[in-house]
C-alpha cells in the first residue's frame, strides 16, 4: 500500500530509461510496457531524471506518460509517483531546490509531462539546506489543497524529518536508498513501518553500477541463490521484501527481459535460514531495535 493506493509488491524505478547510458525510446517503452503486463502498478519518476535539466527537464515524466498512453491495459490502475525539488545538471552534484515557488512551478511542469490534471503522488525530492523544511512541506500542503496532488512523501530524509513532516501534511510514503550493500536506513524502515508509511527502496540492487557484481560483494546473496537455482539480484530484492510490510522496492531495469527476473523476486520463499544468513549483514545494533527483529524475520504480506 500507498496511502490509499494498492500496489504491487515491487515497482518500477524509471531513472535508468533517462540517464546516461540509456536505451533508446523504443526500447525504454518496451520496458515499461513489459512491467505493467506483468503487473507491476508503481512507477517511480522524477521531473529531473533526464541528461541536463536545462535541456530535457522531464524527460522521463513524459516517457512514462507516453507508455502509459500506448499501452493496451487501463492507466487508471497505475499509481505514477514523481518528485521535484531538484535539478540534474550536465555534469557533477543535483542541486536541490526546496524554496516553495520553486516546488510548486515544478509540480505545475509535472502536470503537464504526465499529462494529468491531479499527481497520484508527489514527493520532496531531497531537504534543501538552505530551505526551512517546514517551508518546503507548506508547499506540498498547499498542493493537496489545491487538488494538484492526491497524496504525498518525501525522500532522502531522517526519522527526525519524517517527524517534522507528519506534523505539517499527511505523508504516505517514504523514499530512501535501501540494499544489501547500503542498510544504513535500517532506522528509517522501522519507523515507517510503527506508522504504516510505505517505504520506497531506491537503488535496492546498489544501483546501475554495481547491481550486476552485487553477488561478489554480498557473498550470502550468492550462496542463498545458489542454493535455490535464484540469482543473486533476486535473492536481494525478495530479502528487502522480507524486511518489512512496508518496503517496496523500486529497482530500474532498461531492458524488457530484466522485467520477468523482477517479478519473479516476489515469489521467492525464503527459508528461516537463508535469512538468517542475510540478516548476518545488517548492523547488530539495528537488528535489536524495539520491533524491528520481529519484522526482519517476519514474512511480506503484501
Amino acid at each position: 500500500m500507498i496511502g490509499m493506493s494498492t500496489v504491487s509488491g515491487i515497482g518500477l524505478g524509471g531513472m535508468g530509461l533517462s540517464i546516461q547510458d540509456r536505451p533508446d525510446e523504443g526500447q525504454a517503452l518496451k520496458t515499461i510496457h513489459a512491467a505493467l503486463d506483468e503487473g507491476i502498478t508503481f512507477i517511480d519518476t522524477a521531473d529531473c531524471y533526464c541528461l541536463d535539466s536545462k535541456l530535457e527537464h522531464g524527460h522521463n515524466e513524459r516517457l512514462v506518460a507516453k507508455a502509459l498512453a500506448t499501452w493496451s491495459g487501463d492507466p487508471d490502475a497505475i499509481l505514477v509517483g514523481t518528485k521535484g525539488g531538484k535539478r540534474k545538471p550536465s555534469s557533477g552534484p543535483w542541486p536541490t531546490d526546496g524554496r516553495p515557488e520553486y516546488i510548486k512551478d515544478a509540480c505545475e511542469a509535472s502536470l503537464k509531462s504526465l499529462g494529468v490534471e491531479a499527481i497520484g503522488l508527489y514527493q520532496l525530492h531531497q531537504p534543501d539546506p538552505n530551505v526551512p523544511f517546514a517551508e518546503s512541506l507548506g508547499a506540498l500542503n498547499e498542493l493537496i489543497t489545491e487538488g494538484k496532488v492526491l497524496q504525498v512523501g518525501i525522500s532522502n530524509v531522517t526519522i527526525d524529518q519524517i517527524t517534522e513532516a507528519m506534523a505539517v501534511v499527511p505523508i504516505v510514503s517514504v523514499q530512501n536508498q535501501l540494499s544489501p550493500l547500503d542498510m544504513s536506513a535500517m532506522d528509517v524502515v522501522e519507523y515507517c513501518t510503527m506508522f504504516g508509511v510505505a517505504f520506497l527502496a531506491w537503488s535496492p540492487l546498489g544501483g546501475l553500477s554495481r547491481a550486476r557484481n552485487i553477488g561478489v560483494e554480498f557473498p550470502a546473496l550468492q550462496y542463498v541463490a545458489g542454493t535455490h537455482g535464484y540469482t543473486p539480484q533476486q535473492v536481494a530484492l525478495a530479502w528487502l521484501l522480507e524486511l518489512s510490510p512496508v518496503v517496496i522496492p523500486i529497482p530500474s531495469a532498461r531492458r524488457p527481459e530484466t522485467i520477468t527476473s523482477i517479478i519473479e523476486a516476489c515469489d521467492i520463499e525464503l527459508t528461516f535460514e537463508d535469512l538468517a544468513m542475510l540478516n548476518a549483514g545488517i548492523p547488530e545494533h539495528l537488528l535489536e531495535a524495539p520491533e524491528l527483529g520481529e519484522s526482519v524475520a517476519g514474512a511480506h504480506t503484501d
